[in-house]
């Protein structure tokens, strides 16, 4: 679990953070009264990066488990969860996509900017907030894959309320060994 140590007031902080609990890169937003799957199991951990995995549906043609890479950021002091990312290959996707649990109480507009080490940020939106908090989801392109294969560290940007930029960093320590585990469980 990476530490975040922020750099604004404890009423910003206490708005913000307001993340439940982990929702896979599998479930969609309206499925939330529905019965929920297996509990993942934990496969690997790879530094800062966990691999759980977990039977598929039984419509899920052809696969017999969905696996992901999984990060959770907490703030240093409270040690409540301010970002929650999971990493996965959906069924039918070519490539990694990304699903980032943001918390609530952001300013929607701006989005989400990634920026690994000092390559330039990628900006995308918001697709959705519920109680848990928002989320934003991200194809990991062929670039953005080598660049956070090859990056030590990367950063979101989301906007507070009054439009004040917040960083939530995120590691990429053990971001490859995870993300071959990931990539090998999706080939089978």
């Amino acid at each position: 679990m990476t530490q975040y140590k922020p750099q604004y007031p404890v009423f910003l902080i206490a708005l913000v953070f307001a993340i439940a609990s982990t929702v896979s890169w599998a479930q969609s937003a309206d499925d939330q009264a529905a019965p929920q799957p297996a509990q993942a199991e934990i496969r690997a951990e790879h530094q800062d990066w966990v691999v759980r995995c977990q039977p598929a549906p039984e419509d899920a043609f052809g696969a017999g488990e969905l696996c992901e890479m999984y990060q959770q950021v907490s703030e240093q002091n409270s040690q409540q969860t301010v970002l929650e990312v999971v990493i996965g290959y959906p069924q039918g996707a070519d490539q990694p996509i990304a699903l980032f649990n943001l918390p609530l109480g952001m300013r929607l507009p701006p989005g989400v900017a990634l920026r690994v080490d000092n390559n330039e940020p990628i900006n995308f939106p918001i697709q959705i907030c519920l109680r848990g908090g928002c989320r934003a989801n991200i194809a990991l392109s062929d670039d953005l894959t080598r660049q956070l294969r090859a990056g030590s560290q990367a950063q979101l940007t989301i906007a507070d309320p009054q439009g004040q930029e917040i960083q939530l960093p995120l590691s990429l320590l053990g971001f490859s060994a995870a993300l071959s585990d990931v990539q090998a469980s999706a080939n089978q």
